[in-house]
């Protein structure tokens, strides 16, 4: 029986056509082809490999589950895979640094912003102070008391002490 040709760890085992065919027919196994090939198909894994910038896993899959990868070539076992064809020209026409993002040029914003004058960071602003005066007031105080008083999670808790280096 020949070896699959998947990566270990995937997901699915994938196997060379001609190999396989070879071994049913009881003939000798074919050696596999020792070059890449645009036809190979590419696990999740492999096409984040395959990027000139190489991704972490996280932004891959996201790109993946938010529609800014290419579709998937085939689906193997209900996994997705590419082409390497298919991920090098999508690689290749990604648009680069300063394709967008930013503010528009001429932009007159380039200021930082009021903190006073924007509600959402007034409101974060006076939940540190009251989370900080719970901290002065008692400092056995537990994370979850805290996130109790102020209607928030342990995490965003933990989050506003290291903001107050507490």
């Amino acid at each position: 029986m020949p070896a699959p040709i998947s990566r270990s760890g995937a997901q699915t085992r994938i196997w060379d056509e001609k190999q396989v065919a070879a071994h049913l027919q009881g003939k000798a196994v074919p050696p596999l082809p020792t070059g890449e090939s645009p036809k190979d198909l590419l696990d999740r894994e492999e096409a984040r490999h395959e990027l000139g910038n190489v991704i972490k896993p996280e932004a891959w899959r996201a790109y993946i589950n938010h529609g800014h990868a290419p579709q998937p070539d085939k689906i193997v076992c209900g996994v997705p895979h590419w082409y390497r064809r298919t991920i090098r020209d999508w690689d290749a026409n990604r648009p680069g640094a300063g394709a967008g993002g930013g503010r528009p040029k001429g932009s007159k914003d380039t200021k930082p912003r009021d903190r006073a004058a924007d509600p959402r960071l007034a409101k974060a602003d006076a939940r540190k102070q009251r989370v900080q005066a719970l901290l002065a007031e008692s400092p056995d105080i537990t994370l979850e008391a805290i996130a109790e008083a102020e209607g928030i999670s342990t995490r965003q808790v933990r989050r506003i002490i290291e903001a107050l280096g507490a």
